[in-house]
């Protein structure tokens, strides 16, 4: 039996699921994480999911300014940009849209170039960032001097939710439980589509994010 949006929604919601998520959200200026020991993720911050292509969504453009206030509260954060490159046998194109397969598309926003460079770059052929190869290298020299991971960009359903749920894994399996990572929920985004309705994915993200020991913050 087809369910179709409204009833999905009507089922997602008879536990409150929004209410949770509403009053889960707190201000990340009152948490007090200190600047220098805090990494600012900024997640597929590009022209294919902000501005043009198969993928692209103007919720993300109205997010953009949240996003670049993100990274100038944290101004002396360490900034890391997860951006999609792929070919077009890249498997992941058989399950999406073809996303990110051009340099035009795999720029960082206008807003955001300023703090992008070489070295904060990591390319990612798959949805979930913690894979990536230099990241696995980077977060393995690097953890023991973070105290926090602050998520931004898109898409919040998609690769927001994987990353923030495998960074929060990784700190458990290792007993770390003084790493806070939170997610900025006005400063992340998902899509509308006909059958992927983007105010009911992105709560639930939120909500499945909330639910796993993960900040929800607006800023």
């Amino acid at each position: 039996m087809k369910i179709n949006a409204g009833a999905l929604t009507s089922l997602l919601y008879g536990n409150n699921m929004e209410r949770v998520v509403k009053d889960s959200v707190t201000d990340i200026k009152k948490l007090d994480i200190p600047s220098d020991s805090a990494v600012i993720i900024n997640m597929n911050t590009v022209n294919g999911y902000f501005r043009e292509g198969a993928i692209c969504t103007p919720r993300l453009e109205k997010a953009a300014p949240k996003i670049l206030k993100v990274n100038q509260h944290f101004s002396d954060s360490y900034k890391i940009f997860f951006i999609d490159r792929h070919e077009m046998q890249s498997p992941e194109l058989s399950d999406y849209p073809v996303h990110c397969t051009s340099e035009r598309e795999r720029q960082v926003i206008a807003p955001l170039r300023e703090y992008a460079t070489k070295s904060n770059t990591f390319f990612k052929n798959s949805t979930n960032a913690f894979l990536t190869r230099k990241y696995a290298k980077w977060l393995s020299a690097n953890a023991k001097n973070i105290n926090a991971f602050i998520i931004t960009g898109g898409m919040s359903d998609i690769s927001v939710l994987q990353f923030a749920l495998t960074q929060k894994a990784y700190f458990n399996n290792i007993n770390r439980s003084n790493v806070k990572i939170a997610v900025i929920a006005n400063a992340t985004q998902t899509y509308d589509s006909p059958t992927h309705a983007g105010d009911l994915m992105h709560n639930f993200a939120l909500y499945n994010m909330f639910l796993n020991g993960i900040i929800i913050a607006n800023i």
